[in-house]
């Protein structure tokens, strides 16, 4: 069995000198990256806009992957462990119906533990270290994620590409963007305030940029502009 764990594709892993093995979850980490984890980051994160957010993201689900998969070849290599380290083992001579229990002989007692101890422990050992190390990685990476989203969400909570970015007070007369405007009125008898209001929405209609106002006009003009984030 120990030798079937070593022509394996996956588990043979635990097994491969440390270059190489690092090499192998490192071409997984970028694999787990680029198709899984950064496609996903980036429905959420602008890769220009928020770098670190995008790539802590996608390294968060490229590191779970990698986690996964080395939990897997410890599974496996725990359980073959501790079939070459015991006295007796059980077994199935047709089906779960009729068990039975094989007393190993001395010799082979003597070379499944030799096998057990100089080959599988190590390798378990590996994985295990392995296995702490994505475990710190993962923790780190989402809390410093955690951290950056708290502090960049809006005042809705929301972030990423949904956070609204522009500042602006929302009264009950509408959306106002410039910081010199005091009350929608004014854009009636004073055209520098209008000016400045133009300015400062960017060309998009005021109402594009909150979700509500949007939602409340219909939105079907500000399709135009869905490259600007709304609140």
């Amino acid at each position: 069995m120990e030798e079937e764990l070593r022509e394996a594709q996956l588990y043979s892993w635990a097994v491969l000198e440390t270059q190489a093995y690092l090499k192998r979850l490192g071409v997984l980490f970028l694999g787990s990256f680029a198709i899984l984890g950064g496609p996903i980051a980036y429905q959420t994160f602008d890769p220009v806009k928020q770098t670190a957010e995008f790539f802590l993201s996608g390294a968060v689900g490229a590191g779970f992957v990698v986690s996964l998969a080395v939990l897997r070849i410890f599974l496996g290599w725990s359980y073959v462990g501790d079939r070459l380290l015991s006295a007796a083992v059980a077994y199935e001579e047709t089906g779960w119906y009729d068990g039975q229990t094989f007393v190993k002989p001395p010799e082979v007692l003597t070379r499944d533990r030799l096998l057990g101890t100089y080959e599988v422990k190590p390798a378990l050992s590996r994985l295990k270290t392995t296995l702490l190390g994505t475990g710190g990685i993962l923790l780190l990476s989402g809390s410093l994620l955690f951290g950056i989203i708290a502090s960049t969400a809006d005042t809705d909570g929301v972030y990423g590409r949904g956070a609204a970015r522009t500042p602006r007070r929302v009264s009950t007369e509408g959306i106002i963007y410039s910081k010199n405007l005091k009350s929608l009125q004014d854009l009636r008898d004073d055209d520098t305030a209008a000016a400045d209001e133009a300015e400062a929405q960017g060309g998009v209609p005021g109402y594009c940029g909150d979700r509500f106002y949007r939602a409340f006009a219909g939105g079907s003009m500000c399709k135009k502009f869905d490259t600007r984030p709304t609140r």
